[in-house]
């Protein structure tokens, strides 16, 4: 005998049979309309289930949430077409219940059917308005895959929201991937998504060390803000108010223009040119258009102006600033990373001591392992490595070593060719100084770095070590 098919239908009955309702006393305990229930059960053709309506059924059974999703699939399409006022929502449900099974099959029926794309990209933005970024992402890639058209609107803002939702990701070759993927659809957003888009790939790009083309990115971005600029300018000249509609205030995205040039050029030994760009955002009072949250960005950017002005003294060997630079981080306490970065990288640069600068810095130093977001580890491991180079020049073996092994850490963490290299490199060049403990400790780190073969590789070939041993602010 052929096993009958189980379809929603049939499981609903079942319920009402299992339960003792007839179609009257259903209908109290769900709140469902009588006349409702009979169309949907015995209709000819029946009348399709909404998911409201397939919730209540799911309550009223007392069954688990979502326990009828998988049958609900056959609701949403018909012979001719998909019904998007049934399944927009139900896969908004599945995205943010974690049903990722039914996410599949109504996605792989969906493309059989014509412009499935406006109904997944319909969804994934709607899942991005809620704040479900990581729900949204599975369907903007859906978007990516099946666009035929690259110079298609939606197809640059789903790389664009899958490239943002990458911001947090520590890994460098994701990162880098993610930048290699996004990059070409830049220009292709719209302009209120274009200065959002810039700004992101100069952060990940300081991350990442490519500071040539985080210098392209900041150019960009400080053109497009500059002429957004005008733009509203010559609006109010000519009485055209219409407001602009940004992720941050404008004068937020110009004023990053000039700081990420000036934090570009930094890193490129360019102090002279930088020191030009750090006044550009320096005093921004002068900006219109400002509102309570633009007036608070001026000052922030004044704050980042003088701090950034430290940095540029001491990376010329400035030493005479230092007294006035650690009074600024200790009235200002979210600089206090990045300043001794600083601090240590120009006193291994130019042969002076800040012993008292770490001393009076230690214990915010000790918390700096908490971080968690990409750029302040970059910036932790920036810092362990200048204080390994600084304490080991001054005959410091065991705290050297101690920040090398921190620092091979989060090479491993950020999985950062380079890093690897320069910390294998400066442990082989201090070996003899590690203790028992500290040699023990670096053959776990690199058995645990031998776990990714096509890194291992790298940092021998690079390192030119022919056997592996013993195996919240943007300021610089």
């Amino acid at each position: 005998m052929e096993a009958k098919l189980t379809t929603l239908r049939s499981e609903i009955e079942d319920n009402l049979s299992r339960s003792g309702h007839n179609l009257a006393s259903f209908a109290k305990v769900s709140g469902l309309n009588r006349g409702s229930l009979s169309a949907i059960l015995h209709g000819n053709p029946p009348k399709p289930i909404s998911l409201r309506q397939l919730d209540a059924f799911n309550r009223a059974f007392g069954l688990p949430e979502g326990c009828l999703y998988s049958l609900y699939v056959d609701e949403c399409f018909s012979e001719e077409k998909v019904s998007r006022r049934r399944v927009e929502p139900f896969l908004i449900r599945c995205a943010e219940n974690g049903k990722q099974h039914c996410i599949d099959e109504v996605l792989s029926r969906m493309m059989e059917y014509p412009k499935p794309l406006d109904i997944v990209y319909s969804v994934a933005e709607k899942l991005f308005t809620a704040g479900k970024m990581q729900e949204a992402t599975v369907f903007y890639k859906i978007v990516v895959d099946n666009e035929q058209d690259s110079y298609s609107e939606r197809l640059a803002i789903s790389q664009y929201r899958i490239f943002k939702s990458l911001m947090s990701v520590v890994n460098w070759e994701e990162k880098l991937r993610a930048v290699i993927a996004f990059e070409p659809f830049r220009g292709r957003l719209p302009e209120n998504l274009q200065l959002d888009g810039l700004l992101k790939l100069a952060q990940v790009t300081y991350t990442l060390h490519k500071y040539k083309e985080m210098e392209k990115y900041t150019d960009e971005l400080r053109a497009l803000a500059s002429a957004m600029y005008r733009e509203q300018l010559q609006k109010k000249a000519g009485r055209r108010g219409e407001e602009l509609k940004l992720e941050r205030p404008l004068v937020f995205y110009y004023a990053h223009g000039y700081l990420l040039k000036a934090t570009s050029l930094t890193k490129q030994g360019r102090y002279e040119e930088a020191k030009k760009y750090t006044a550009g955002y320096a005093d921004l009072s002068w900006f219109q258009f400002l509102d309570d949250e633009g007036r608070s960005e001026v000052e922030a950017f004044r704050l980042f102006a003088i701090a950034n002005s430290f940095t540029l003294e001491m990376l010329v060997g400035n030493y005479a600033v230092l007294p006035a630079y650690t009074a600024f981080l200790v009235e200002h306490p979210g600089e206090i990373l990045p300043g001794l970065v600083i601090i240590i990288e120009a006193a291994n640069r130019f042969g002076f001591a800040v012993d008292d600068v770490l001393e009076q810095f230690s214990v915010e130093m000790a918390h700096c392992v908490l971080y968690q977001d990409p750029m302040n580890i970059d910036r932790v491991y920036r810092l362990s490595y200048q204080l390994a180079i600084y304490h080991i020049d001054r005959g410091q073996y065991m705290s050297g070593v101690d920040n090398i092994l921190q620092c091979l850490t989060l090479a491993v963490e950020l999985n950062s060719a380079k890093d690897l290299i320069d910390c294998v490199t400066l442990f082989e060049t201090s070996r003899d100084y590690a203790t028992d403990d500290q040699q023990k400790k670096y053959r776990e780190l690199i058995q645990e770095l031998r776990k990714n073969d096509e890194n291992a590789v790298n940092v021998v070939q690079q390192s030119g070590i022919v056997q592996m041993p013993h195996l919240t602010n943007p300021i610089l």
